[in-house]
């Protein structure tokens, strides 16, 4: 199984990750995603891909470069 995670209106991809998960990248911390600017889907091994559901809104967090 493929993840793929969509930016909102757009037809290709953005990021794409396994059945253990996906990761976007690229963001700022502290940009504030609304719910519904990203949506994702699954491509099974058939190739057929699910109907696209929004991503929860969230808040990019620092990251932690440890001390």
């Amino acid at each position: 199984m493929q993840l793929n995670v969509y930016k909102k209106g757009e037809s290709t991809p953005s990021f794409n990750g396994d059945d253990t998960g996906v990761a976007i990248t690229g963001l700022a911390a502290g940009t504030v995603v609304a719910t519904g600017d990203y949506e994702v889907t699954h491509t099974g091994d058939n190739l057929s891909e699910s109907s696209r559901v929004a991503v929860e809104g969230f808040t990019v967090l620092a990251a932690d470069l440890g001390a």
